[in-house]
């Protein structure tokens, strides 16, 4: 029981912010490093929304085929599985609800300050 609390608590949606700089949303994530890549990419998507760099439709069809398409297929526990395909429903509940990007970033702002830019350190490379 307390292993999906901690599930609960790492895999939510409150620990998404606003991402200024946000990998692109074709690709960008390595869903099999680990799970928090998955729940990051709901971030990444919202984020573009924002930015304008994709459009309601498409933010909308992206969380989709993440959800049904990928999630189904990855590698991990059946219980963070099914909490991340709960969270992208959750997501995709949310942005149907917002609507506007300006309610969007709103949302994701009231989660946190937005994230920083990683700076590459020299490990990054070796």
């Amino acid at each position: 029981m307390r292993m999906l609390e901690d599930i609960d608590k790492k895999i939510n949606l409150k620990n998404l912010r606003f991402n200024p700089d946000p990998p692109p949303v074709k690709g960008g994530r390595e869903f099999s490093k680990n799970y928090n890549e998955v729940l990051y990419k709901i971030e990444d998507v919202l984020s573009h929304y924002v930015l304008g760099n994709i459009d309601f439709d498409r933010a909308v069809k992206a969380l989709n085929y993440a959800r049904h398409a990928i999630i189904p297929n990855l590698k991990y526990s059946h219980e963070i599985l099914e909490r991340l395909k709960n969270v992208y429903d959750e997501a995709l509940e949310l942005l149907q609800k917002l609507r506007t990007r300006e309610k969007v970033k709103e949302w994701l702002l009231s989660n946190g300050p937005p994230r920083e830019k990683k700076v590459k350190s020299l490990f990054d490379y070796v």
